[in-house]
Parts: C-alpha cells; structure tokens; sequence
C-alpha cells in the first residue's frame, strides 16, 4: 500500500511540473509504462522468483526482493540519464563506450547469478523429492554445504539491491534505451534537470510497484505450494527452469559472434531475448492464475477443518 502511495505522489508532482504541456505528460505516461514493461523482463522475473524460494527455504521474509532489486536497478538508470544530460553531446562517444563495456558486465552478472540462485534451487528441489520418497536427511552435505553461506547471503530482501544495481550496469534494453531518448529530447529543448529526472523517476516507480508485486505473489503462491509436495515440486521446479534457461540465453548472445555453424542457436537466443518482456509477462501471469487456484483449496481445508471440528 505505501508503494501505491509513492506512485501516487511521484505522479501528482508529475503533474504539477507538466500540467501546462500535454506532450510532457504524454512522455511521463511513456516513462511509467516503460518502467512496468521492464519489471516484466524475464531475468528480473527469474531472479525474484528464485530468490524468494532460496528465501523461504531459509524461513526468512522476502516479500520486499523485487522492491530491492529494482531500487538497484534503478540506482544506474537514474545515475545513467542524470550524466547523459549533464553531458550533452560532448562526452558521447565516451559514454556509449561506457555502456557497451557496461552491458558486457551487467550480462555476465546476471547469467552467472541466475546460475548460482538456480542451483540453490535445484538443490531444494531435490531435498524436496527425497522427502517425498521417504528419504529424509537433513544434514547439508557436498554442493549443498558449499552453498550454504551464497544462500544465507541471498535470503534477505535488501541483498538484492546490489544485484540490481550490477544487473543495471547491463544498460540495453529496449525499455532504458527509450527512457534516455526521451530524456536526451528534452534536455535538447531546455527542460529544466530537475523536471527531465521525473521521467527516470517514473520508470523507477513503475518498476518497483510491479517488481514488488511479483515479490509478494511468488511469496504468497510458494507459501501456498508448501502444504502439498508435488505443488512446491512443480514451482520450485518451474523456478530453476526458468533461471537456467534465462542464463542460457544471454551467454549464447555473448558468445554469438564466436559460435560459427551454430546459427539456428544464436538466432533462437535473439529472438528469446528480444522478447523478454513477453516471456515475463507470461511467467507472471501463469503466477497469478496459480495463486489463485490454490486460494479456494486452502480455504476448502480450513471450512473441512473446522466442519470436523
């Protein structure tokens, strides 16, 4: 609810700086959509949904994962558009060089992460079928005590901010590349700095409330998937799929140009990743349905319950 609120207010001071030019407010609409289209990239989906289950395994609270991760986020767009205004045209080689350098970090950052949280994940996924083969042991052992202080560090809502923040550093996507246009136009047209960051405000204000939605929904929905085995199977799963194959993708495109007679693979990882925010959009909203199919047998339990009692 606070969040909502904060949306509320950055809109209303939106308002008061572009109520006199419509082509203004029409940009700031822009600037929040495209930060709602980018709370939708699947890698953004895929870390908050693993790291919420690594969370829970920990019986930790991770409703706040999604808020962390895209303040981070939001840390170098905001950072990115305030310098390329200040900037201008002088220093624009420099920085596009800065942001192919940037992007190469950012990609490695989140496919090695996206790798890390799904192994985590796997590794719960596979305590979570023995137990139901009756093969109960809890004592960590290998792979899983190796990772134990990796999961402790990941398991708490504000770490993600600095995952974020070196996610960020990735700085290409279609939805930020916009953003800077909108801002560099204005700029060039004498809008004041501090009204040229409302648009950077905006997008972060759409990206928090819906990252923070996911947060809370895959916690919400896993909560709900604990009181059956093969339902905290089949998400817990979906999960790792999910991270592997996000992370997959992005290495394939940063190798693309090095993997010759492979281009059937490289034009898939394009594609894929040119839709991202398709995909993410799917995974939330197949989040959404689950969430509330398992709504109605909990309370059908809870009404059984209570008639037995």
């Amino acid at each position: 609810m606070g969040l909502v609120l904060i949306n509320g207010l950055v809109w209303l001071l939106a308002f008061i700086f572009f109520h006199k030019n419509s082509l203004l407010l029409g940009a700031a609409g822009l600037s929040y959509g495209l930060g709602l289209r980018h709370a939708l990239d699947a890698d953004h989906i895929a870390v908050i949904d693993n790291v919420t289950r690594a969370a829970l395994q920990e019986k930790r609270e991770a409703r706040a994962a999604g808020l962390f991760f895209s303040l981070g986020h939001s840390t170098i767009v905001c950072l990115a558009t305030l310098i390329v205004v200040l900037a201008g045209q002088r220093y624009h080689t420099q920085i596009d060089a800065l942001a192919v350098h940037g992007g190469l970090f950012g990609t490695w950052v989140s496919a090695l992460f996206l790798c890390m949280v799904a192994l985590i994940n796997a590794l719960t996924f596979r305590d979570l079928w023995r137990r139901r083969s009756g093969r109960v042991n809890n004592a960590p052992r290998g792979l899983s005590r190796m990772l134990e202080p990796v999961m402790r560090q990941v398991s708490v809502s504000w770490h993600l901010y600095p995952i974020g923040f070196l996610f960020g550093l990735g700085f290409d996507t279609a939805s930020e590349i916009s953003l800077l246009g909108i801002s560099i136009v204005q700029g060039e047209h004498g809008l004041p700095v501090w009204e040229i960051m409302m648009f950077p405000l905006l997008f972060t204000a759409g990206m928090a409330l819906l990252d923070t939605a996911d947060s809370m929904l895959m916690h919400g929905l896993y909560e709900r998937a604990e009181r059956g085995t093969a339902c905290n199977l089949a998400l817990t799963l979906a999960s790792v799929m999910l991270a592997f194959v996000i992370a997959l993708i992005e290495i394939t495109n940063l190798f693309a140009d090095k993997l010759h007679g492979l281009s059937m693979l490289t034009d898939f990882a394009g594609f894929v990743s040119a839709h991202f925010e398709m995909i993410g959009a799917f995974v939330f909203g197949a989040s959404v349905i689950g969430w509330i199919w398992l709504k109605p047998e909990r309370e059908t339990g809870l009404e059984d319950m209570r008639g037995n009692i």
